[in-house]
């Protein structure tokens, strides 16, 4: 019997698949409904039934959500996947265009976070009684933020 088991795939209700990818129900029926994923298979009573590869096509749609690439690019992306072998190349340059934008950020973060710490270092010194000058140095993209 327990061999039974171990050659049955897992499958997860919406709620088990939501807690394991941090994503909401509502969220895992809107990715089925904007076609960023294939059909969930459903059970006899037409409950979703999520396997582990939807659990990861679930997470790599988070990943690229917390880089910042739009629900519209997504949803481009996830065409060519269905679209086939045929666009592999299409693929990949549009991942390597969104990790370019990425990397782009990263850098300009990686600026602001130096900005905090110069000025944070300022309050420091001036708890304990030290005076330091505020550098004048501005942000390479404090034009941008207007």
């Amino acid at each position: 019997m327990g061999q039974l088991l171990a050659d049955t795939p897992a499958t997860y209700t919406i709620s088990e698949a939501g807690a394991r990818t941090g994503v909401s129900a509502d969220t895992l029926r809107y990715y089925e409904k904007a076609g960023i994923m294939p059909p969930v298979r459903r059970d006899a009573g037409g409950r979703r039934q999520y396997s582990s590869d939807d659990l990861g096509w679930i997470t790599f749609v988070r990943r690229l959500r917390a880089t910042g690439m739009s629900m519209q690019r997504i949803e481009e992306y996830t065409a060519m996947v269905r679209a086939g072998e045929g666009t592999i190349a299409d693929r990949r340059r549009h991942l390597e265009e969104h990790r370019e934008t990425v990397i782009a950020a990263i850098e300009e973060l990686t600026e602001a976070v130096a900005v905090l710490d110069r000025k944070i270092e300022h309050y420091v010194a001036a708890e304990e009684g030290r005076d330091i000058s505020c550098s004048v140095e501005p942000l390479k993209h404090v034009g941008e933020l207007a």
